[in-house]
């Protein structure tokens, strides 16, 4: 039974679903749109065509916020022009095919997938479901499954790559990058999907690597700034410079990784990015703000949260949790551009990390140490069947290479109080 009149929003938020059966409701814009509204309240949005002497049914996806009716239209608009342009309308698909089993939707198939192949992954699981339940679900999670295709995905993406700005790019190339995982899992399962839709559609080019170094006066700036941020954040930056290791990395360290009689810290492999083992021989520097941290340790009570084996664990307030470690950064990048009257560029603690290996390089440390400082797994030293057998850890190297660091940190720092000192004092004489 199909009802001659309109659809508008307004209209689908009012609909009551029919006591038996089911009623369709067809729309005015779009030729051959319309609007099922089953007894259990379900309402779906099929596109009905006629090619030749038959009737061809395609289930666009269910009404929800996600997919509403201005949605509906364009892509009952992008598959008529497929039609036109002689692709092949996709078979009908029964709209409750497969929702006994969990199977039919992008969401309901995302719940599987989540259970089955993301679940246990422990680095990457939240970021998955991160990304799925923000972005990807809302738009296309009431969308069956085996009846997106390749423009879906390409305008789904470019919506995300241009629809608030550049800065989106990188968000819309990872949407792509885990929508066609989810894709090359449930393919197997999608019998009436002639090809992956991800495949050959359209996403954004892989960005330039960042090489953005710190100068040494922008480094003393972050310095001076980091100590006025304090413990936790502020500590975290400073060892970030003295170590160069990863953000993670050190807001996650624990005491027991640290081994105080040869100022050594070992990160796990079940930490480390590249799942690897990395030891850190620690400069006079970092072993003095470690030993910072643990006279805070010593002399604290439960109360303000320093026990446990967490260096850096929430002190008593929410806001002080590693969590915060972007509050803590935008409050560190503000004093740092406050506090100059030079132009500074953004920078990020990425950066950090690379503007030691940058100082490490200039301090004259073989690149093959400082690759190991850095606990990368690439460079010409660790390729190919040299990597297979190259098993050195440089543990003497990397004490030699981090004690020049640290001091080279140090000279930096105190030139930078001297320069700050001098303009102090030049403004205070001419007032």
């Amino acid at each position: 039974m199909s009802k001659k009149v309109g659809l508008t929003d307004a209209r689908i938020v009012g609909l009551l679903p029919p006591k038996i059966g089911q009623i369709e409701i067809t729309d005015s814009i779009v030729a051959g749109l319309r609007l099922r509204v089953g007894a259990s309240g379900v309402k779906t949005y099929i596109l009905r065509k006629r090619i030749g002497s038959k009737v061809h049914n395609v289930t666009l996806g269910r009404h929800s916020l996600g997919f509403g009716l201005a949605a509906a239209r364009r892509r009952a608009r992008d598959l008529l022009t497929d039609i036109e342009q002689g692709q092949s309308i996709p078979k009908r698909s029964d709209p409750n095919r497969g929702y006994a089993q969990g199977i039919g939707t992008i969401g309901e198939l995302f719940e599987t997938y989540l259970t089955n192949e993301v679940i246990g992954k422990k680095r990457t699981a939240r970021e998955i479901e991160r990304v799925f339940r923000k972005y990807i679900l809302p738009e296309m999670g009431d969308r069956i499954a085996d009846t997106v295709t390749r423009g879906d995905v390409t305008r789904f993406i470019e919506k995300m790559a241009f629809g608030r700005g550049k800065e989106t790019l990188r968000m819309a190339r990872s949407v792509h990058q885990h929508l066609s995982s989810f894709y090359s899992w449930a393919m197997p399962k999608l019998d009436r999907l002639p090809a992956h839709p991800c495949r050959d559609a359209w996403r954004p080019k892989a960005s330039k690597p960042r090489d953005r170094v710190l100068s040494d006066y922008e480094l003393g700036q972050l310095w001076d700034a980091s100590l006025s941020e304090g413990y936790p954040f502020g500590t975290v930056v400073r060892l970030l410079i003295l170590t160069a290791q990863r953000r993670g990395e050190v807001i996650n360290a624990e005491w027991d990784e640290f081994d105080f009689q040869a100022n050594l810290w070992t990160i796990p492999g079940s930490r480390a990015k590249n799942g690897v083992a990395n030891i850190v021989p620690l400069s006079a520097q970092a072993v003095s703000i470690i030993e910072e941290i643990r006279g805070m340790v010593a002399s604290s009570s439960n109360e303000i949260g320093l026990s446990g084996n967490r260096v850096f664990p929430a002190i008593g307030n929410p806001a002080h949790s590693t969590g915060g470690m972007p509050k803590g950064w935008r409050r560190i990048m503000a004093a740092v551009l406050r506090d100059t009257d030079r132009n500074i560029l953004h920078f990020t603690p990425h950066d950090i990390r690379r503007t030691a290996a940058t100082g490490l390089q200039r301090l004259g440390v073989p690149l093959v140490v400082s690759e190991a400082v850095l606990n990368h797994q690439s460079g010409a030293a660790k390729a190919g069947v040299a990597g297979v057998y190259h098993r050195h850890k440089y543990t003497v190297e990397k004490q030699e290479a981090l004690r020049l660091w640290g001091n080279e940190v140090q000279r930096i720092v105190d030139a930078h109080a001297v320069v700050k000192n001098r303009g102090t004092s030049w403004m205070i004489a001419q007032s």
